[in-house]
């Protein structure tokens, strides 16, 4: 049967978070960078489409083939670990200092596949350096409009939403970033339930395609558009994109998907393991489980 069960579905959740706090840092590193850079590239490309159709919401709606692509593969995302690692703490499956480690090479992982494509993709953009994405924010043509875009949506998500309103502005981050990883984290949590390929990029695309129409702030997604932004000549220093961005999205992102995903299911659907895994051997079974938990 290919659905999982809500009690199997929290049970599994816990078992990968346990599993995901003791990768290596080389591991966690490599998948981490895999996350961000096919992040980077499906933000560009559903900007692009946005553009080129008219129609933004149709360049969100694409979006979510980098992230099916992430769950498919067992790959690290930060914003889906900060509701998984707590889970398997709260249950004794892991630490709180195992899932920090985690939190932090993994982010560092997003980072570094983020800022790898940014660079690439603002030499592309800019025809390497032979045109200013500037000048063509008004009826331009090609590339260098979509480069205009970014360095627009990297001012007004740092600059004009949150340092203009000082306090207010870092709050709204903040909560931006809470609904934002709410939604994804129900992506991450809806891909689990389904143990087929089909069912589970059906089931992870409607949340994620959610949270990027709604304009909400995912920090790896940002990564890409707040480094990106700058190289492209937007003229922001990155102290700013760190304090008015990066900070606030992050804590909202571990809150947003520890607390209204991870804390909530975790409350209400956890079982012992033993009265939801059959006494008799199968191996199907086993190498279904282990493949869903993302064993290696």
């Amino acid at each position: 049967m290919d659905y999982v069960l809500p009690n199997e579905l929290v049970d599994g959740m816990i078992a990968a978070g346990g599993k995901k706090s003791s990768v290596s840092v080389k591991n966690l590193l490599v998948r981490g960078f895999y996350s961000g850079a096919i992040l980077g590239l499906a933000t560009c490309l559903a900007i692009t489409i946005g553009i080129q159709s008219g129609m933004p919401w149709l360049g969100s709606f694409i979006f979510p083939f980098g992230f099916a692509s992430i769950v498919l593969f067992g790959m690290e995302l930060v914003t889906g670990n900060f509701a998984l690692l707590p889970m398997a703490v709260w249950a004794g499956k892991s630490s709180w200092s195992a899932t920090v480690r985690n939190w932090l090479w993994v982010w560092i992982g997003n980072f570094l596949g983020t800022a790898f494509v940014a660079v690439l993709l603002s030499i592309s953009l800019s025809s390497a350096g032979n045109v200013d994405p500037l000048s063509a924010a008004e009826g331009g043509k090609g590339w260098a409009v979509v480069a205009a875009k970014i360095i627009a949506i990297h001012k007004a998500n740092t600059v004009v939403k949150y340092e203009a309103l000082g306090s207010t502005g870092f709050f709204l981050a903040f909560l931006r970033g809470v609904i934002a990883n709410w939604l994804v984290c129900l992506g991450v949590t809806m891909a689990l339930v389904s143990k087929s390929v089909p069912g589970k990029i059906l089931a992870c695309w409607l949340p994620i395609t959610a949270f990027q129409t709604m304009g909400m702030e995912h920090i790896v997604v940002n990564m890409f558009l707040h480094t990106t932004g700058p190289l492209l000549g937007s003229g922001i220093p990155f102290t700013k994109v760190i304090f008015w961005n990066f900070l606030p999205v992050t804590i909202g992102n571990i809150i947003g998907g520890m607390v209204f995903i991870g804390m909530l299911f975790y409350s209400t659907h956890k079982t012992p393991i033993s009265n939801v895994l059959p006494d008799v051997k199968d191996e199907k079974l086993e190498r279904e489980v282990a493949a869903q938990l993302g064993a290696r």
